[in-house]
């Protein structure tokens, strides 16, 4: 029989690396119109972060977002400043990751009278991006099993859809909850949870 846990979470401590962490440095340290240099993103994050750093730069840099300031050391000047961190593909070109959620979560912000599944899937997408009535059902249970999102009335299934309501606390800013995972080791022996617990953002 698999082993069910439900785990209370009372804090998070976010990790000092990935893309959004080295936005954050980036921006932080070029509010001034400096440039900064590799160590100086390097010394603010986590060890051995050496090669996602260069990584995130080169597309930031194939992506006309940063550029590169040749010298003793060599600089990096930001050329576009955005309050979230570019999503970018290796060739430079922005990415689609993540977006359906985030304007699903825009569309939710603004429908006061609740909405369904389907409404929020033709609601959500744009031209450039195409939100599924499968990925719209999915983030909205999603939302609602975390208490986000709340249940307004429920059809029959052949009839109408469920019609869900962002609940007005859960409402706390622009940007979209995230679904994270993680692999955890429990020792069934203490029946505790072993080692950090590491949640990552699952890419949709």
């Amino acid at each position: 029989m698999a082993i069910l846990l439900r785990l209370q979470i009372e804090g998070a401590k976010p990790v000092r690396q990935g893309s959004d962490f080295f936005w954050e440095v980036l921006m932080a340290k070029t509010v001034n119109g400096d440039a900064v240099t590799f160590n100086d993103i390097d010394g603010a994050c986590d060890p051995r972060q050496e090669s996602s750093i260069r990584s995130f730069l080169k597309k930031l840099i194939t992506a006309s977002i940063v550029e590169r300031v040749d010298g003793d050391p060599i600089r990096y000047r930001l050329l576009k400043r955005s309050s979230q961190c570019p999503i970018v593909s290796r060739d430079g070109e922005a990415s689609k990751i993540g977006l359906g959620r985030q304007y699903m979560w825009n569309v939710m912000r603004r429908s006061h009278g609740g909405f369904t599944a389907p409404d929020l899937a033709i609601d959500a997408s744009t031209d450039d991006v195409v939100v599924t009535e499968a990925a719209a059902k999915k983030y909205c249970q999603l939302l609602k099993k975390a208490g986000i999102l709340v249940l307004q009335s429920r059809g029959k299934p052949a009839r109408s859809h469920n019609v869900y309501v962002l609940r007005g606390t859960a409402n706390t800013g622009p940007k979209c909850p995230r679904i994270l995972t993680s692999r955890i080791v429990f020792d069934r022996n203490t029946q505790q949870i072993v080692g950090d617990v590491i949640a990552e953002e699952e890419r949709s």
